[in-house]
Order: structure tokens, then sequence, then C-alpha cells
């Protein structure tokens, strides 16, 4: 069934490309149930400038095609250098919809609470009603992991995935310790981590990560290499007696790349 909201969806969003911009309701929606009209306007809500103060942005601003992220680090809705102190990088929403804790700081409460916050809080748009958020919930619950030859439905490595990878993935829930934080298969975990990085915040799912840089709440790694080294050594400061070479360092960004 939700194969068929998500293709519902697709057909939404080919008929909204084609509408002119000046005037979004030129054509009817169509729609098969209840649930795809709640669909349909959470898309329509979801690339809605009017919801942001100054009528500029949308959600689809920094999460466009169908939810990915923009790959950049704002203050508010200002572009900012990657690993500013204030800053703070646009998460994906492929697979929000599986998460364990909203906001990098970890305050939301829910999905809802979270969306309502960037609306007010970095849109400085109005407080959105609560059928707005149920109809922004609804959408972007749709908005699944791509498809993964490399990753079965538990989370681990198919046949198809390399050898390296298979390596990773050992080191990922044995020695390394990743397994602590980042649970299979959404690979995170609720709550917030101090990693030395300014503060607490979320522990981020790592599905899709190799597409979703830069990395931590501030952009500032570049690279899945450069924010594994980080991780590792946060691990060692932490009083791991266990010790990766640099080939079992680069098997675990193998691992990471087909999540």
């Amino acid at each position: 069934m939700r194969d068929r909201y998500f293709t519902t969806i697709l057909s939404i969003g080919a008929l909204f490309c084609t509408l002119s911009s000046n005037s979004p309701a030129a054509a009817p929606v169509p729609t098969t149930s209840p649930q795809d009209s709640l669909l349909a306007r959470g898309y329509a809500l979801f690339h809605d400038k009017s919801l942001s103060g100054d009528g500029q942005w949308s959600c689809a601003s920094c999460h466009p095609n169908f939810g990915h992220t923009d790959n950049k680090t704002y203050v508010g809705v200002k572009v900012v250098a990657d690993g500013d102190p204030q800053g703070r990088n646009t998460p994906t929403l492929w697979g929000v919809g599986t998460r364990k804790t909203f906001s990098w700081a970890g305050t939301a409460p829910s999905l809802d609470a979270n969306i309502k916050g960037i609306i007010v809080n970095r849109m400085k748009g109005p407080e959105p009603s609560q059928e707005t958020l149920e109809a922004l919930v609804a959408y972007v619950k749709t908005l699944s992991y791509p498809p993964n030859p490399f990753l079965q439905a538990d989370g681990t490595p198919t046949d198809a995935a390399s050898a390296a990878a298979k390596r990773g993935y050992q080191l990922f829930i044995g020695k390394a310790g990743c397994q602590t934080c980042h649970l299979p298969p959404t690979y995170d975990k609720q709550g917030v981590e101090d990693v030395g990085s300014g503060g607490s915040f979320k522990i981020p799912s790592l599905r899709a990560v190799s597409q979703t840089a830069p990395y931590f709440h501030d952009g500032r790694y570049q690279t899945l290499e450069e924010a594994v080294r980080a991780m590792w050594e946060y691990v060692q400061r932490a009083g791991t007696s266990e010790q990766l070479t640099e080939a079992e360092l680069r098997d675990l960004v193998e691992f990471l790349r087909i999540l």
C-alpha cells in the first residue's frame, strides 16, 4: 500500500511541475482516496513558499528531489560556511518516518513538532494549523530510502555488496563499536550524544549517508573518510582497547557507502 501511495505522489509531482508557478490551482489534483488527497495536500504544502514569513522558502527549498538534502549548512535560512558553530546542516528526509529522534538538538518530541519548529523558528512563518501539519507529516512519511541492491531489509549487506563493504559491516558491528549508537536497519538511535563536536546532538541515521555530505550537525566534515576518522578518534578517547588499521578504516567507509 505504501508503494501505491508513493506512486500516487510521483504522479502528483509530475502534475505540479506542469502548472504555472503563479497559479498552483490551475488544474484539479486527481485523487483516489481520502488518504491520497491528504498526501496530495502534503505535497503541495511541502512546495508552498507561503509557509515562510518572506514568501521565499518552502520545505522543498532545502529538501529538494522528494525530501533529499541540499547539502548546505544554515543559520536560520542563511547559508553559512560548513563548520560554522552556529550552523545546522540540512539532513535528508528520506526515511524520516523511521527516525528515533528529531531536530539536531533532539528537543523536538515528534515529527510534527519538528516541522512546526522549522516553519516558525527558521522560516519565520505563521504557526501552521493542525491540518497543515497532519498533511505535511503524512507526505514526508512516504519519503522512503531509494532502492538499494546492496542492503537487505534487516540492514545487512546483500551478496551483491563488495567484499570490502562486507568486511566493513563486520567491523561496524564488532570491534569498531559503531553499532552502539547506529542500530540497523535504520542505523540510528533515540537520544543525543556528545562526541566532542561542541555539544550533545542527535544520533543521525546513516542510511544513504554517502549522499548527504557534509557531515555532523554543523557540516564540518566534507567526506565520509573524514567523518569516520573523527568518530574513531572519539571512540579511542572514550577508552576502547581496540585498534583499527588503515585498511580497516577504508573498509568501514566502503560499508557506509552501500547504506
